[in-house]
């Protein structure tokens, strides 16, 4: 049984209070118990205390909405006002509770302090100001204002005092802040008296730390206990450890006793005074070597209080002791002079320092809170905000699924799961113009997850974006395609496969940060669509660039097509993924309003990292239907009529939709325009592309004349080199012109643009699936993307192109370094002989395969001004330049080399195989075969004319290239003009290997000697 030791202090002439006050035990019925079971007659508060309180606590969430509404009147609705409100409830109502002891001990008991901010600990005027409104606020005479015993606040006491206000004053450590305590209660109090005031109705207490000071002190007595320290100095200080504090509150008892005695405190004590009663604070025992009661039982004395934690109150409750005081007068005197004296410990110093410690341990936890309600009245404002946005949320989930049920298809749970993530972006977030589909001064929304098309226009018929019947969703003459393309003039780039919609934002943040446009970029993914290896080569890149205007969110649903995505509903595992790759990442329940509208509001600013942001939400496939939340097997289905009739039944559908009101973001400010910089530098947002004036062309910037080329006839000369130079010259003349490279950039040359112009140059790194993606956002923002990486890494990219290629932007040069087998040594892995069939078999492509340098720098300069995706094919090893610098070329067109009347043959080639087809022709003139040699520089579209002409004339035609046989050069133009004449073959077949370009070349049969025994073959 417990002792029940509590109710017993009255008895000894102590009084029981508690040290925190909350809430919960207002209404919960704790408070009223202890005061009833108990004898509580008291309760002090303070920052620290309520911070626990308040912080997490569900009891305050009606009451924060209340004085959001409240204050909302006033036009604020700051932290700390909500905190006064909250805190001042709360001591009221603890304040009536213990109003019945206050009038049955008529004023002496049954008080509840209620602190000032700790911040005025040395503000007296602030601290009078702020003591005036919380004392008028709660109201109640049992109420002490709490006020720090600094000098500075003392000063603010004794006016309280005199004005009529209670005030407990806190944080007394030293005997010397006691006496001055005494001093201003006494002050006060004549002061009154003088005035023709009531004595009576005012009181006071002085609160005596404890526990604090011996931790301090006790830190001190240990550095002086040690093995090579004298033994008689070790022994005194062991006797000593733990008694401090104790000591100390006698001594200050004493004192109170012998003011108590005075004359000067008897004539007060006669007009009606009360005493100022000391109270034992911090009497929580922080040394484990104490008892838990230790400060309670060593200070049960006559006219006193004990404050206590619940913890300690409740220990004392079961097995306290009350005993007479530890320490007598002298005893208590004499330990503090043998701390001081023997030991040489300066208590006034520490007791000094304890006081601006215990203000910053108020401060510290005042701030985290006010911090704490700050994010508790966003989110309460976000409810509040989120009401309209819960109706528009079902608007859109019954559309999509009568748009998905007349089309008897699409992806309607898909939708459903990140309907109320997408109400949230587009009627609340985000800063668009319905009317303004092509503007770039807002922020962009992209759908990865692009089978989720439904609820994409769903949203942008509802906010009147759109003016296509959301019901011909999947028609052939419909805009609202199955999955998004630019056909519909919101959409930047296709998507719908899955993975690349986070590289295409990276592209669209690239020309923004180039063009100082702050938009946000924010794209939607699926949880299943993260497996892909593009999402995190997408995610590593955003982060090295900084880009922290984009937000990705992850509608973590838990379901893929056929099954559960990979780790269901746990969310950590995806942010822990961003989180390791640099992003700031958030886990909210995308469902919650409460949840979703802050985080939304969170990517407003830059994270710590500087980086983009992720949100992963966790959401349910189906959403808001019963039969299909979270259920497996509905994927792309639609309902038929009857579960529509029940879907629609279960979904509460407001009559009015929400209206958007337009919104753009800043416009860039004009800025000074740098020059070309002669080595790189770090990627920073400037607000302009760069004109550049180059020194060895100072007539060329600016020009639309034709590129200036100088090479001499035979000059040995790669074609990736003569790229690169050219994409040097050009970038004058394009200030739009982005170039993106793949960690290869001293060998496919682009390192040349890169020293001219920095702030243009992207270092996407070896992960060509985001280079890819990077590029079309750029192109989709208007930029002249040009991509250079070698033609057999290309291959992995091919999903980006195609999708690039659905996309339809205006301009996107790829280069495709280090093509074929006369690389050489490097064997197949770098060989590129793919790469032509990957992008004839493309539509809309544009295929180039230079042979020399001015063919190279002519065709650079061409692809940069072609519409749509071209693609430019360069070799590894030098070649002889074999045109004039001035000779032109057209894409479509092509080049005789070689020609008679009496030709009967025709080679055509193509890049490096155009140096061998001449080799062979020279030799099969000297042998009395005249043979005509064309460089089929543009592959596609093919110069069909010559071709066919020289089919006719010839009759045989013998395609060389450097490629694999299926699907390059020779089945273009035996497709073209097979049925005019005779089309042989020759290309890369078999597996290559390593060895010297000439032997490799040799080996595959597109050598000179090769061809001229092909040629003598197909002549005969």
């Amino acid at each position: 049984m417990p002792n029940q030791q509590l109710a017993k202090l009255n008895d000894h002439g102590q009084r029981f209070w508690l040290d925190s006050l909350s809430r919960d035990m207002l209404d919960n019925g704790q408070l009223a118990a202890r005061i009833r079971e108990q004898g509580l007659s008291g309760i002090t508060s303070n920052p620290a205390i309520f911070a626990k309180a308040m912080a997490d606590s569900p009891a305050y969430d009606e009451r924060i909405a209340v004085a959001i509404e409240t204050l909302a009147h006033d036009g604020s609705v700051a932290a700390e006002a909500v905190y006064e409100r909250l805190a001042t409830d709360d001591v009221r109502d603890a304040c009536d509770l213990l109003l019945p002891i206050y009038e049955a001990t008529d004023g002496l008991d049954g008080f509840v302090s209620l602190e000032v901010s700790p911040h005025l600990a040395y503000d007296p005027l602030a601290t009078l100001h702020q003591a005036r409104e919380l004392w008028d606020r709660v109201g109640r005479p049992n109420l002490f204002i709490k006020v720090p015993g600094t000098p500075q606040g003392l000063h603010a006491v004794e006016t309280l005092l005199v004005n009529g206000i209670n005030v407990n004053i806190t944080l007394l450590f030293g005997l010397d802040a006691y006496e001055e305590t005494l001093q201003t209660y006494l002050r006060a109090m004549e002061q009154r008296l003088r005035d023709g005031k009531d004595l009576h109705s005012v009181a006071s207490v002085a609160s005596v730390f404890l526990s604090r000071i011996d931790t301090a002190v006790d830190r001190e007595l240990r550095q002086r206990i040690d093995p090579q320290v004298d033994a008689r100095i070790v022994a005194e200080a062991e006797s000593l450890l733990g008694r401090t504090a104790v000591a100390n509150a006698q001594l200050a008892y004493a004192r109170y006793r012998e003011v108590g005695e005075s004359e000067r405190w008897q004539r007060l004590a006669k007009a009606g005074a009360r005493p100022q009663r000391l109270v034992w604070a911090s009497t929580g025992s922080k040394d484990p070597s104490l008892s838990d009661t230790h400060y309670v039982e060593s200070l049960i004395l006559p006219e006193t209080i004990s404050t206590m934690p619940e913890a300690t109150a409740d220990a004392f409750d079961d097995h306290g002791w009350i005993e007479g005081p530890a320490l007598g007068m002298v005893e208590a005197a004499e330990l503090l002079e043998r701390l001081q004296r023997r030991l040489e410990i300066d208590l006034d110093a520490i007791t000094h320092q304890l006081v601006a410690e215990g203000v910053q341990k108020f401060i510290d936890p005042y701030d985290q809170l006010l911090q704490r309600l700050a994010e508790r009245i966003e989110c309460s404002q976000e409810h509040a905000r989120a009401a309209p946005l819960v109706g528009e949320a079902s608007r859109l989930r019954a559309a999509v699924l009568r748009m998905t049920s007349r089309a008897g298809s699409g992806h309607a749970t898909s939708s459903l799961s990140c309907a109320d993530l997408v109400a949230a972006l587009f009627f609340h977030e985000m800063r668009w113009d319905p009317n303004a589909p092509g503007a770039r001064d807002q922020d962009r929304f992209l759908l990865s997850k692009g089978h989720a098309a439904p609820i994409l226009w769903a949203a942008l018929s509802e906010a009147g974006a759109i003016e296509t019947d959301p019901l011909t969703l999947r028609q052939l003459d419909s805009d609202l395609e199955g999955h998004p393309t630019p056909r519909n003039p919101w959409i930047p780039v296709a998507t719908g496969s899955l993975g690349q919609g986070l590289a295409a934002v990276n592209g669209l943040a690239l020309a923004d940060r180039l063009d100082g446009i702050e938009a946000r970029l924010f794209c939607l993914l699926g949880d299943g669509e993260c497996s892909e290896g593009s999402v995190w080569e997408a995610a590593q890149f955003a982060a090295d660039q900084k880009l922290e205007r984009v937000v990705a969110i992850v509608d973590a649903n838990g379901l893929e097509q056929s099954g559960p995505a990979p780790y269901g509903h746990e969310t950590a595992v995806l942010a822990g993924r961003f989180r390791a790759f640099g992003w700031r990442t958030l886990e909210i329940d995308g469902h919650d309003f409460g949840a979703i509208l802050p985080a939304l509001k969170a990517t407003r600013e830059p994270g710590s990292t500087g980086g983009p942001t992720a949100i992963i939400a966790r959401t349910l496939k189906g959403k808001g239907i019963s039969f299909l939340e979270g259920a497996e097997g509905w994927h792309g289905k639609a309902l038929d009529d009857d579960q529509l009739a029940q879907a629609l039944a279960e979904i509460n559908e407001p009559d009015v939709r929400l209206l958007v009101e337009p919104r753009r973001v800043r416009s860039p400010k004009p800025s000074p325009k740098p020059s070309p910089k002669s080595s790189p530098e770090p990627q920073h947002p400037p607000t302009a592309a760069t004109p550049t004036q180059l020194a060895s062309e100072p007539a060329q910037a600016a020009s639309d004349l034709p590129l200036k080329v100088e090479y001499a006839l035979g000059e040995e000369v790669a074609t990736r080199a003569a790229f690169g130079t050219a994409l040097q010259k050009l970038g004058s003349r394009f200030p739009d012109l982005v170039v993106l490279d793949g960690d290869v950039k001293n060998s496919t040359k682009t390192e040349q643009f890169a020293k001219t112009f920095p702030e243009r140059f992207i270092e996407a790194q070896i992960a060509e699936q985001n280079m890819l993606g990077a590029a079309l956002g750029l192109s989709a923002s208007g930029k002249r993307p040009c991509v250079a990486t070698f033609a057999a890494f290309l291959t992995r990219a091919h999903d980006f192109i195609r999708m690039a290629g659905h996309s339809q932007q205006p301009r996107m040069l790829i280069c495709g370094s280090h093509a074929g087998i006369s690389i050489g040594e490097d064997g197949p892995s770098q060989m590129g002989l793919e790469d032509i069939a990957m992008f004839r078999a493309l539509n809309g492509t544009t295929v180039l395969y230079p042979a020399d340098a001015v063919s190279a720098e002519r065709l650079t300069e061409a692809g940069l001004e072609h519409e749509g995706i071209v693609y430019l094919r360069t070799t590894r090893g030098k070649t002889p330049v074999l045109y004039q610098s001035d000779e032109r070329f057209e894409i479509g067109g092509s080049k005789t080399l070689a020609e008679s009347t009496q030709d009967r043959l025709t080679l055509v080639a193509a890049g490096i195989t155009v140096h061998t087809a001449l080799e062979a022709s020279a030799r099969l003139r000297e042998q009395g075969v005249c043979t005509r040699v064309i460089d089929a520089y543009s592959v596609k579209p093919l110069d069909v004319a010559t071709l066919q002409r020289a089919a006719e004339e010839t009759g045989t035609l013998l395609v060389i290239e450097d490629h694999h046989r299926d699907g390059g050069l020779g089945d273009a133009v035996a497709a073209q003009v097979g049925r005019l004449g005779r089309v042989f073959r020759l290309g890369i077949s078999g597996e290559p290997r390593s060895g010297a370009p000439e032997e490799l070349m040799e080996r595959h049969r597109i050598s000179g000697q090769q061809i001229e025994r092909e040629a003598l073959a197909v002549a005969a």
